[in-house]
């Protein structure tokens, strides 16, 4: 969990594991230690499946086991590798110790501090590790890039459209000239009335998140992004793919605005938000989901129109 929500690599090898248990030693007694790789996992993995991965459904009230993180051989490695999965999120912290110790329940007043302590000792020993960056020599196809277009074209749209929303709301910008061809790509209504043009900002953000998105689904066939905080692995997705860019991601997708939740599992883009005159302190705000299939016509229009700009500027 510290791996991926402070932006490292969301896997570690099973040796790697066994150094850093060594070095957590030399600086906190641990009560029960084994240091045979394959078995250390494969116990814990057979703890967690017990009390924590599974699962009852009540439609067919059979058992259904789904670990929060995979252990497989890599070859390549000659090692197990311990990744997290999609189902890593805040349940998992709720249910250590360190979550109890954090809260203040616990028994001893010796375990005050010990959470803290703990992170302290893995940022050190991580702190001389490179953090994830998206490998930008991923060679990829034109289908996987088409995917990384449709997807941005949906982001940019809902930048757009929030953009414009704000302008209306401060009276700089007229409510009926919102279609984001016409008062961007044709005419670019901004310069004509003395507002800042986003038009190159928002070409040179398609061009670069495009690319991103499809490097990672490159990597990943059921990879998942979002902005919101539970899913540990999607919301790591979302902050590497929106580094350098999270001001202009912000202007539809930051705190208090629209969640994005991108499943390319099932190939879907979903954006949720407030309704209008409803306020995130409401007891009971009314939420506006829409979920729509990566690549539809809408979409498909506004990615030629985006090609063509790029082209011609």
């Amino acid at each position: 969990m510290y791996k991926v929500n402070n932006g490292y690599e969301p896997k570690f090898s099973t040796s790697e594991f066994i150094s850093f248990l060594n070095f957590f030693e030399s600086k906190m007694p641990v009560q029960d230690s084994l240091y045979e790789n394959e078995k250390l996992f494969q116990r814990f993995f057979a703890r967690k499946i017990e009390s924590d991965w599974l699962t009852i459904n009540f439609n067919t009230n059979k058992k259904q086991i789904a670990p929060h993180m995979d252990m497989v051989y890599s070859e390549e490695d000659k090692d197990y590798i311990i990744k997290a999965n999609y189902k890593l999120s805040e349940y998992d912290r709720s249910i250590i110790n360190t979550y109890f110790m954090d809260n203040g329940m616990s028994k001893f007043d010796n375990f005050k501090g010990t959470a803290a302590k703990i992170r302290e000792i893995i940022g050190e020993y991580l702190s001389d590790q490179t953090k994830r960056k998206i490998d930008q020599t991923i060679e990829i196809d034109d289908d996987t890039l088409m995917i990384g277009k449709y997807l941005t074209a949906e982001i940019v749209k809902n930048i757009w459209n929030s953009y414009i929303n704000m302008q209306i709301e401060y009276h700089k910008w007229p409510k009926q000239c919102k279609d984001i061809d016409k008062y961007l790509f044709e005419i670019d209504l901004a310069k004509i009335i003395g507002l800042k043009s986003m038009k190159k900002e928002l070409l040179d953000f398609y061009k670069v998140i495009s690319r991103r998105i499809a490097i990672l689904y490159q990597q990943d066939k059921n990879l998942k992004i979002s902005n919101c905080s539970s899913g540990y692995l999607a919301r790591a997705n979302y902050e590497l793919l929106i580094n350098d860019y999270q001001e202009i991601f912000e202007i539809a997708f930051g705190k208090y605005k629209s969640s994005l939740d991108i499943d390319l599992e099932s190939l879907t883009f979903k954006e949720s938000h407030e309704i209008d005159g409803v306020y995130m302190f409401d007891e009971d705000p009314s939420i506006k989901t829409t979920t729509s299939q990566i690549g539809n016509d809408n979409i498909k229009k506004l990615v030629r129109i985006l090609d063509k700009s790029i082209q011609n500027n």
